[in-house]
C-alpha cells in the first residue's frame, strides 16, 4: 500500500480519506491507491448539483482495474471540504478541480462526471485539454429547451423514482449542508454556456444516461454526442438521472471499457 500523508484507511478495499490543503482551503477526497498504481491513469469522478463524493461511492468502489489510482473529492462548499466565502459557478468549481489537481500532483487523468460535474469536467477539458486524457459524461445537464428551475425541478422529481431508495438519504444530507447556497448553484449550472464548452471538446468521450432519465432526455445526449464526437454513447436500461449508484455494475462495465 502507498504510504501518503494523510492518507487513513477506512475498510479493507484499501479505499483511504485525505484532507489536504489547497490554495488555504481544506479539501476532503475519498482515494483508492496501491503500489500498482504508480504509472497508471489516474481516475477522478466529479459529483453533481449540491452533491459530495458519497454517491459515487458504489461505482468508485467496483471502477479499479490492475490497481488504477481512483479518486472521489469533494469540491469546495461540499461533503466534507471547506466552503468559500461566496458560493461557486461552474467555472470557479473547475478551477477548483485544477488547483486540487496541481496540489494531488496529478498531472493528466481520466475525468468522470455525473450531472452538473460534466459541465465542470468539460470546463477543463477545453481550457486544460493537456491535463485530461478521456472522458466520462454520465447524464450530462443541462438540456438546452429546459434551463429554467420550473421545468428541471418537475423533471428531477420524477427521475427521482427511477432510482434506489438509498440515494435520497444522500441527496437529503448533501442538499441540507449545502443549505442557501444550492439555489445559487444551481442557477449558475442553468446559466453555464455548456453548448459553447462541449463543440470544443478534443478528447475521447464516452455519454451514459440512464433509459428512465428525464434531466438527460435521449434528444440531448444525441446533439452532445455530435457536439463531441463521442466513440460511444451508452443507455442503461431501467434506471434514472444517478446510473452511478442505481446501476454501478453497468457503469462500471462501460467505464472500464473506454478507459482501458
Amino acid at each position: 500500500m502507498t504510504s501518503l500523508p494523510g492518507y487513513v484507511l477506512r475498510d479493507e478495499e484499501q479505499w483511504g480519506s485525505r484532507f489536504i490543503d489547497v490554495r488555504g482551503m481544506t479539501y476532503h477526497t475519498r482515494c483508492r491507491l496501491t503500489d500498482s498504481a504508480k504509472g497508471t491513469n489516474p481516475i477522478v469522478l466529479v459529483h453533481g448539483l449540491g452533491m459530495s463524493g458519497n454517491y459515487f461511492m458504489p461505482t468508485a468502489k467496483r471502477l479499479p482495474a490492475k490497481g488504477a489510482a481512483v479518486y472521489v473529492p469533494d469540491l469546495p462548499g461540499h461533503g466534507k471540504s471547506d466552503t468559500p466565502e461566496s458560493p461557486l459557478n461552474v467555472l470557479g468549481l473547475a478551477n477548483a478541480l485544477i488547483d486540487w489537481l496541481d496540489t494531488m500532483g496529478i498531472a493528466r487523468a481520466d475525468l468522470v462526471g455525473h450531472s452538473m460535474g460534466c459541465q465542470i469536467v468539460a470546463d477543463v477539458a477545453v481550457r486544460f485539454p493537456n491535463r485530461v486524457r478521456r472522458l466520462a459524461l454520465i447524464g450530462p445537464t443541462v438540456d438546452p429547451s429546459h434551463r429554467n428551475i420550473r421545468a428541471q425541478l418537475p423533471r428531477a422529481l420524477y427521475a427521482c423514482t427511477f432510482e434506489r431508495p438509498g440515494l435520497l438519504l444522500h441527496v437529503m444530507a448533501d442538499y441540507w449542508r449545502m443549505g442557501t447556497r444550492l439555489w445559487p448553484e444551481a442557477i449558475a449550472m442553468l446559466h453555464d454556456p455548456v453548448i459553447e464548452k462541449l463543440s470544443c471538446v478534443e478528447q475521447p468521450v464516452l455519454l451514459i444516461r440512464g433509459q428512465r432519465d428525464t434531466i438527460t432526455p435521449q434528444r440531448w445526449l444525441d446533439q452532445v454526442s455530435q457536439m463531441t464526437g463521442a466513440e460511444r454513447v451508452v443507455i442503461i436500461p431501467k434506471w434514472g438521472h444517478s446510473v452511478i449508484y442505481s446501476a454501478p455494475d453497468a457503469v462500471v462495465a462501460e467505464l472500464r471499457a473506454f478507459l482501458g
